[in-house]
């Protein structure tokens, strides 16, 4: 069975998706008045639209136009509102289960 698309994810519960739920995934950022955010694109990278909205790219995911963004809390309803934006929702995580997705994803983990 091939993975929902970025259209087929529901946005009746924010930081709900396939991924989260095979990880079991609870995220949460350290950083005051920041969230991650899982965004995808209708086509490109998502950078220049977390940029404008005042984040940074926290991980890179196996498809370009998909990422997790940590971005201020109020990014939530600019990304939303972006033509250019299919999906973007919050999500949950810990370190460790953060770390083992990267891995599994071939994805890289945010810089320090």
């Amino acid at each position: 069975m091939a993975p929902p698309t970025p259209t087929q994810h529901s946005l009746e519960a924010p930081g709900s998706s396939p991924t989260a739920e095979a990880f079991d995934a609870t995220i949460s950022a350290p950083e005051q008045g920041k969230s991650l955010f899982y965004v995808v694109t209708r086509g490109g990278t998502p950078d220049a639209a977390v940029l404008s909205v005042g984040g940074v790219i926290a991980a890179r995911l196996a498809t370009p136009n998909a990422a997790l963004a940590l971005a201020p809390l109020a990014a939530h309803a600019a990304l939303r509102e972006r033509p250019d934006i299919a999906l973007a929702g919050p999500v949950t995580i810990d370190a460790e289960r953060f770390q083992r997705f990267t891995s599994v994803i071939g994805g890289t983990a945010p810089r320090r």
